[in-house]
């Protein structure tokens, strides 16, 4: 089923992997088999000499809208640990976000720290992971109905890496997802830093070529000599040490206690559904 959900195609003669997202009937949300895919293409073309970048890009009108709700919660209790109770066991909770998300094996290191070039190619919806796709990437371009953002800061507070958000944007422009719950254009993530290009969304897929092609013309060893300066720089930044401790924070939110007034999604997604959770999460009840 994921593998349908997300493919992988191979173009060795012009150099460049494709990595595609399939799921538009929901918006590309993303779920633990998916990301095992992805990481899973990652590996296979990390391993292949004929390839220099690979492109991220869906298909439907949006990158992604993030983790795919449905799984919140039965991500935890599929973890070693998870399923003997109704609350899962803090290690069930930590395992599940090391192995699926930040961990060195997880979603966002494997995207971050890809020896090839990678490219995102983002459209609409670019939540959640999507907006962390962009943020790992080392090029990304956004046709101009691209937003970015993470709404479930909103309703859990800021459960994900912040360092790399902070070092593109700017600290004041972070605090404007973690406590104003704003969306960005694709205007405003390109003046901010976050994305290289943005346009209309006819020219979007030439543009993603003109880059992959320019950057598949540079020879092997100066791409993995400018990949490892890079990761080296993210080290010296303390990337790796934001990503442990955001796994540790993430676990902690998901058990997080709430008050009578304040909305629990997590409790709303068990009692309700994924539709109303995320209707009640906009405020359109």
């Amino acid at each position: 089923m994921s593998e349908s959900r997300v493919t992988l195609d191979l173009d060795r003669a012009a150099h460049i992997a494709r990595i595609t997202l399939r799921r538009p009937e929901a918006r590309n949300a993303i779920d633990a088999p998916m990301a095992a895919a992805i990481c899973g293409y990652l590996d296979q073309v990390e391993s292949d000499d004929d390839i220099k970048v690979v492109v991220l890009s869906s298909v439907g009108d949006d990158l992604s809208s993030g983790w795919d709700p449905d799984e919140v919660w039965r991500q935890y209790l599929d973890a070693p640990g998870g399923s003997v109770k109704k609350h899962p066991s803090q290690r069930a909770r930590l395992i599940a976000l090391d192995e699926n998300w930040w961990g060195p094996k997880g979603l966002y290191s494997r995207l971050l720290k890809c020896r090839k070039v990678t490219i995102v190619e983002a459209k609409g919806d670019c939540l959640e992971t999507g907006l962390y796709f962009a943020l790992c990437a080392d090029l990304v371009v956004a046709s101009d109905d691209a937003r970015f953002g993470n709404p479930r800061w909103r309703n859990v507070g800021a459960d994900g890496d912040l360092s790399l958000l902070i070092a593109l944007v700017g600290l004041k422009r972070a605090k404007d997802l973690m406590f104003l719950g704003l969306n960005w254009s694709a205007q405003d993530a390109l003046s901010y830093g976050l994305i290289d290009w943005t346009g209309s969304a006819a020219d979007r897929s030439a543009k993603v070529e003109e880059l992959a092609t320019m950057c598949a013309s540079i020879m092997r060893d100066g791409i993995v000599s400018e990949k490892y300066a890079v990761f080296a720089s993210l080290a010296k930044m303390g990337i790796d040490l934001s990503f442990a401790a955001t796994t540790v924070v993430s676990a902690s939110l998901s058990n997080i206690h709430f008050q009578p007034d304040e909305y629990n999604f997590l409790r709303e997604l068990r009692a309700e559904g994924a539709e109303s959770a995320l209707k009640s999460s906009r405020g359109e009840r």
